[in-house]
């Protein structure tokens, strides 16, 4: 991304000389805002406005159960980070969002935690992680004519004579996505594609992630279990009295790929290929792997007529989701039936590895 910058340059002179079909407010808003080094110097930190999304997530949860979070006691909650800088300050916006900063988090481990087995899971990291197979299919679509016809069209936009590679493409493309703010206005690299380019970039990621993280692999269905079959042994616990108010983890969108897998949803009914694009597609990674993307599990107590029953709602980026249960809603029955068979069993990762982070 920081490489591909230079080609600002190329662009503007190319409006300059006649050549290029991006309007003059396109071109200002790139001399203007096309260059935040600072990103590239704080590439393992998380950004400002992630760090308000955060705690704007963690102040609509406190919100939505006052009573259950009013005045949590240090026995009564749980907030753990994944390795990396940007998961601990993620962790530190949605507690200072829910309780003004007041709770303690723990530290993350570098040894096996159940938010990112992955990452300590030999078998992945040699099998998955840095396996070059793996991206087969995303490669072989960079060779079709949808793809092909893109990049040529992105080149003849733009009006340069800098030869553009798939990795120019891909590069330009994350510049658009992580500079996009959603409270201002839009990157000033988004210019550079249309609509359906943005359609096509996004099939390319699609494949890596499906691959990589969900149904292109069996063992990422065995690794999204882990976390899983800890939810259903804590809301056990709570059922039975001995559990916390709020157990929160934070994670990598690699273990939300693989929570999906396990949950058997986003699931298309033919394997996505490279040699052909499906535009009806479930798994789509704009709407997955989105940045702060996020999965609640709620258990509610319901006493109705001297009776007491048990629910669970689970929730995917703030809203219901459905499929796991009729509109969202799991009797305890169901719950259990769907989740105590989740298999928390590492077995299958054969040796363990450090965290490749």
């Amino acid at each position: 991304m920081k490489n591909a910058i230079v080609i600002r340059e190329y662009v503007v002179s190319s409006y300059e000389n006649g050549n290029s079909s991006l309007c003059a407010q396109d071109i200002e808003n790139l001399r203007e805002l096309g260059a935040d080094y600072g990103m590239f110097e704080n590439a393992y930190q998380l950004s400002e406005e992630g760090y308000q999304e955060m705690m704007d997530i963690g102040k609509r949860f406190k919100q939505a159960f006052p009573k259950l979070l009013n005045k949590l006691e240090s026995q009564s909650y749980t907030f753990r980070p994944a390795f990396g800088k940007w998961m601990q300050k993620s962790a530190e916006g949605f507690v200072n969002g829910l309780a003004n900063g007041n709770l303690d988090i723990e530290k993350a481990t570098t040894d096996f935690d159940i938010m990112d087995p992955y990452t300590t899971c030999g078998k992945y990291q040699r099998d998955v992680k840095k396996n070059p197979e793996i991206y087969l299919e995303s490669n072989k679509y960079l060779e079709t004519t949808e793809f092909l016809a893109t990049k040529d069209r992105i080149q003849r936009r733009l009006g340069i004579d800098y030869p553009l590679t798939n990795e120019n493409i891909s590069a330009l493309y994350d510049l658009c996505r992580y500079t996009w703010s959603s409270k201002d206005k839009m990157s000033p690299w988004c210019a550079l594609f249309t609509t359906e380019d943005l359609k096509v970039l996004e099939y390319a990621g699609d494949l890596k992630h499906y691959y990589r993280n969900g149904y292109g692999n069996s063992i990422n269905a065995h690794l999204g279990q882990i976390p899983l079959s800890d939810l259903f042994k804590s809301f056990q616990l709570a059922k039975d009295g001995k559990g916390k108010k709020i157990i929160a983890y934070f994670t990598h969108a690699t273990m939300m790929d693989m929570l999906y897998t396990a949950l058997n949803l986003f699931k298309d009914d033919v394997e996505l290929t490279g040699s052909l694009r499906n535009p009806d597609r479930k798994w789509r990674t704009s709407k997955l792997s989105i940045f702060g993307a996020n999965m609640f599990a709620v258990l509610s107590r319901c006493n109705r007529e001297n009776k007491t029953d048990y629910n669970v709602v689970f929730y995917l980026n703030e809203e219901p989701l459905k499929p796991i249960c009729e509109q969202g809603v799991c009797t305890w029955e169901e719950f259990e039936n769907k989740f105590k068979t989740m298999n928390s069993n590492t077995d299958m990762c054969q040796f363990k590895s450090l965290p490749y982070i």
